[in-house]
């Protein structure tokens, strides 16, 4: 069966185990009914009691960035393994829909927008965006994380689907009843990876080898080997930077970036080129590197594929590096690299613990020297 996703605009136009003995724990509220419930339903429209198992129609929800859609991958592939006759929808927000356009792994890929004016408020602005989506009517819903939240209990509640499967935490919240079939949030430092991966454990999904890759296309190769080729690199090995960053405290100085740049061609026979977002036009000057501006992310994941590695501090970009198997040095602010890390790469990283403007250039130095032997023998 072929599961071309496409991505619709109106929206745009994520116990028992798998099997037949699967019960909604809708049917003993217990825990579960809490006063919010009528005003949820009030609001939003009633839960349908009962849907197909196995599931015939399976909605995934996943917001925020590119690298929470990369580490979500792993059970999206295993959910499909799972059900490959079913259709499978993905919920995704405006900034990570786009690694989606090309996974042949969902039949359509939704993409929730905020509206303007009171409805840029997410809790009136579900209303309206909802409407269409629960007649749909959906058997299950997995709402992808790393742990609970309030707004995606919220959202998947609001999907009015019968089976609704999520985190919650261990001591219970005011909003666990949006979840019918509870899976206690992780305490341990998990991957990220591994934490979502334990939804479909809850569900009992057979296992299948973790993949975060995503295609890239051939205009996309395309871009890069002519991007290359305008830097002088298309026959050279060449260290990527990518200065974007979607948190202030991650951000790292342009003069920084130029000295490691410096170093890395001085000592390793390795140039450097600088790459951003269009956004970042300023700080690329600054760096006096060669630079280009990638216009998408698929277009960076192919210039990240031609590297011998990428650098850049956390966020998606290093999860980009782990989807292209690429190795990865990243200066992290407060983020835990033992959660985040990118997947599967060879990975080196130095932390701040508070903003990566605090990292001095040594302690970067000194880790790239000792790492960049251990990369001799990797292929991807």
């Amino acid at each position: 069966m072929s599961h071309a996703a496409t991505t619709t605009s109106a929206m745009r136009t994520r116990r028992r185990p798998m099997g037949g003995d699967y019960h909604s724990q809708d049917e003993s509220p217990g825990r579960g009914m809490k006063p919010l419930a009528p005003l949820l339903a009030t609001a939003y429209g009633r839960l349908r009691e009962a849907g197909d198992w196995p599931p015939r129609k399976i909605l995934l929800i996943r917001r925020n960035g590119i690298g929470d859609m990369i580490c979500a991958l792993p059970l999206v592939r295993r959910v499909r393994a799972a059900f490959p006759a079913a259709r499978i929808d993905l919920l995704a927000s405006e900034r990570n829909a786009p690694i989606l356009e090309r996974l042949a792994l969902l039949d359509r890929v939704l993409v929730y927008r905020r509206g303007s004016g009171l409805l840029r408020n997410h809790y009136f602005n579900l209303r309206r965006f909802m409407r269409p989506l629960r007649d749909e009517r959906y058997d299950l819903v997995v709402a992808i994380a790393g742990g609970f939240s309030k707004l995606l209990a919220v959202i998947t509640y609001a999907t009015g689907i019968p089976r609704r499967i999520g985190f919650v935490p261990a001591a219970g919240h005011a909003l666990d009843f949006c979840f019918n079939v509870p899976v206690a949030q992780p305490a341990s430092r998990e991957h990220q990876i591994e934490r979502c991966l334990r939804l479909a454990e809850a569900l009992g999904l057979p296992p299948v080898p973790i993949e975060v890759g995503f295609p890239v296309g051939g205009d996309d190769e395309r871009y890069a080997r002519g991007t290359m080729a305008a830097h002088g690199l298309h026959d050279r090995a060449f260290v990527l930077y990518n200065v974007s960053s979607s948190r202030p405290e991650s951000s790292w100085p342009a003069a920084a970036i130029a000295h490691v740049a410096a170093a890395l061609e001085r000592r390793h026979g390795l140039p450097t080129l600088a790459c951003g977002l269009p956004q970042d036009a300023p700080t690329l000057r600054a760096t006096g590197l060669s630079h280009a501006v990638t216009p998408g992310v698929h277009q960076y994941a192919a210039l990240v594929r031609e590297s011998r590695f990428l650098m850049c501090s956390d966020g998606g970009a290093m999860h980009v590096a782990a989807a292209m198997k690429t190795p990865a040095f990243v200066l992290f602010a407060t983020a835990d690299p033992q959660v985040w890390r990118p997947w599967g790469v060879p990975f080196a990283y130095v932390r701040s613990g508070s903003r990566v403007a605090d990292i001095a250039l040594e302690p970067v130095l000194e880790r790239l020297a000792q790492w960049l032997p251990t990369l001799k023998d990797w292929s991807g």
